[in-house]
C-alpha cells in the first residue's frame, strides 16, 4: 500500500527522510535558471519527484509538461497537482527510444535517488512524443539518465532551443555516459556552458 504523509505543506511518501528538505532548498535555483529564458512558453522537466519542481514552474511558464517514473512519487505528486491546470504530468520516464524500466532505489529513505533500470514498471518515452515546439526551459534531474532524455528529445530542442539545466554529478557513469559526453553533445547543438548552481549546469545557445 501506497503510504503518503504531509509535511511542510506537501504530500510525500512517509519513509522520505532526505528529498524534500533538499527540494524545497534547492527549487529557488529555478529564478537563476530563467533569468536566461528570453520567453515564458513553456517549460519541460524531469524528475517530478512530488511536484515541487513543476509546480513553481507553472507559476512563471504558460505550460508546464513533467513526468515521474516512481509509483509512489507520482501518487503524492497526482495529490500535489492535479488541481493546476497547466501543468501536463505523466508516471514515466523519458529516454532516448520508448520503452518500459524500473526503479532502483539506491539511497533507501531518499525518493530523490532513484535510478532507471531494466524492468517494466513504468513506461519510458521519447520527449519528442510530447510534439513540444516552444519550450523555453528544459530542466531534467533523472540521476545519470540526462543523456537519454536529451536525446529522445533532440527535435524538441532544435525547435527552439531552450535554456537547459542539467543535474549532472557523475552518475550518468552508470549507463556508460560521462559528463563530459554531454557537455560535448550539447556543444554540437551550439550550447555552451553558462553557469553552475548546486548540481545544475545551465547551458544557453547564443
Amino acid at each position: 500500500m501506497v503510504m503518503l504523509t504531509k509535511r511542510h505543506g506537501w504530500v510525500v511518501p512517509e519513509y522520505d527522510r532526505v528529498c524534500l528538505d533538499i527540494v524545497l532548498a534547492e527549487c529557488a535555483d529555478l529564478f537563476v535558471m530563467t533569468k536566461y529564458c528570453k520567453q515564458f512558453r513553456t517549460a519541460i522537466q524531469a524528475g517530478a519527484n512530488v511536484g515541487i519542481w513543476p509546480t513553481k514552474m507553472s507559476e512563471i511558464f504558460k505550460k508546464v509538461y513533467t513526468v515521474e517514473p516512481d509509483a509512489t512519487n507520482f501518487a503524492a505528486l497526482k495529490e500535489n497537482i492535479s488541481h493546476i491546470p497547466n501543468i501536463d504530468f505523466r508516471q514515466a520516464a523519458f529516454g532516448k527510444e520508448d520503452g518500459t524500466g524500473s526503479i532502483d532505489d539506491i539511497l533507501p529513505g531518499n525518493i530523490g535517488a532513484y535510478q532507471v533500470k531494466e524492468g517494466q514498471d513504468f513506461k519510458i518515452i521519447k520527449m519528442d512524443s510530447l510534439g513540444v515546439t516552444d519550450c523555453d526551459l528544459l530542466q531534467l534531474d533523472v540521476e545519470g539518465f540526462e543523456q537519454f532524455a536529451l536525446e529522445g528529445g533532440v527535435e524538441t530542442i532544435k525547435a527552439s532551443y531552450p535554456v537547459i539545466a542539467l543535474e549532472l554529478k557523475g552518475l550518468g557513469m552508470r549507463y556508460g555516459c560521462p559528463d563530459q559526453h554531454t557537455h560535448g553533445w550539447l556543444s554540437e547543438l551550439g550550447y555552451r556552458f553558462v553557469e553552475k548552481i548546486h548540481n545544475d549546469s545551465i547551458f544557453i545557445k547564443d
